[in-house]
């Protein structure tokens, strides 16, 4: 199975010509990047130098360069200002750490020779894991260390099972028919989990009201993650709503009425309304990629045929490309149009 990427992570590109939101995002990952430097790097470090060949370079840049950075530099920086206070140390150090996991967790679901022999025994009592390489000693490292700063390390154990679950039931997507419903479900499950399982990482109360948002968050971000991830996902026969979408403009309808429930899930929380509004945006700025992402694939099938088939079209067709000034003009377009009608 692929990487799941939260989108949300990467929303600052295309973006940075606002200048109140490029500024919040490079105050937060610079802040981020100076922790990551002083408290995670001389860790990996000490892997590199006993390392057995079981990790890679590439998995330690994506701690470093991605997970590490982006949870708490992006996402956890999202949840304080909905409650009004940027993230505490604690939570900054267990974010982290935690967030940093996540990438060689992903491994275990992309490459059978990385899997730790019993998942839940990790996840539930990691004091009692033997780790059998280094690749599994990074890992338990991390998750202890996260865990050992958390205000509410079982709920997050819980939390982490069920994301782990999730993501073996996701399994049903690869070469299997299964319904629209189903694939739905799965999307907001692996999503929504992965958000509150973040938010888990803070130390104020998630009551019904936020929790509701947050995973609503998080299955939008995971919808449009799959809508950036169509080639990919094809060339894997990974089933999503975006690989099985014949009308670009039916996925967008159902893409932005999930937007919409975000919205007034958000409303419904008893956060001030100012900081309901920030949280808003910083949504609507990853949101507004994926429109880029759909305005190409509607070109694309007005172009070709009356319905979307991107099992048959090529590579080039299918990445959007955000480096592209077209593409970042367009996303600022469509963030401030999505500022306009929701603020």
């Amino acid at each position: 199975m692929k990487n799941n990427r939260n989108l949300f992570l990467n929303a600052t590109v295309g973006i940075l010509k606002l200048p109140s939101v490029a500024f919040f995002f490079y105050k937060n990952a610079k802040k981020q990047k100076r922790f990551i430097e002083q408290n995670l790097l001389p860790l990996l470090s000490s892997f590199e130098e006993i390392n057995d060949g079981s990790i890679s370079k590439a998995d330690l840049k994506k701690i470093t360069n991605y997970y590490a950075l982006g949870v708490p530099g992006f996402l956890g920086a999202a949840f304080g200002t909905l409650r009004g206070k940027t993230l505490f140390d604690p939570e900054r150090y267990t974010m982290t750490y935690l967030g940093g996991i996540s990438g060689l967790l992903d491994d275990l679901f992309d490459d059978p020779i990385k899997e730790w022999s019993n998942l839940e025994k990790f996840v539930l009592n990691p004091d009692s894991l033997i780790p059998k390489n280094s690749f599994e000693a990074l890992g338990l490292q991390l998750y202890q260390k996260g865990l050992s700063k958390a205000s509410k390390p079982e709920k997050l154990k819980q939390k982490a099972l069920e994301v782990f679950q999730t993501e073996k039931e996701s399994i049903f997507q690869q070469g299997k028919e299964i319904s629209e419903d189903k694939i739905k479900e799965l999307t907001f499950l692996k999503g929504g989990n992965s958000f509150l399982f973040y938010r888990l990482c803070m130390q104020h109360p998630l009551d019904a009201a936020e929790g509701k948002l947050i995973y609503q968050a998080g299955g939008l971000m995971q919808m449009g993650n799959d809508i950036f991830d169509v080639w990919e996902d094809v060339q894997q026969e990974i089933q999503t709503l975006a690989t099985c979408a014949q009308d670009i403009l039916k996925l967008r309808t159902a893409f932005v009425k999930e937007l919409n429930l975000v919205v007034v899930y958000a409303h419904a929380t008893s956060y001030p309304k100012k900081n309901i509004k920030q949280f808003i945006n910083f949504i609507l700025l990853g949101i507004s990629r994926v429109l880029v992402c759909l305005d190409q694939f509607e070109e694309l099938q007005d172009s070709e045929t009356s319905t979307f088939q991107p099992e048959k079209y090529s590579r080039k067709q299918l990445i959007c490309d955000m480096e592209l000034f077209k593409n970042k003009k367009a996303a600022t377009k469509h963030y401030l149009g999505l500022r306009s009608k929701y603020s």
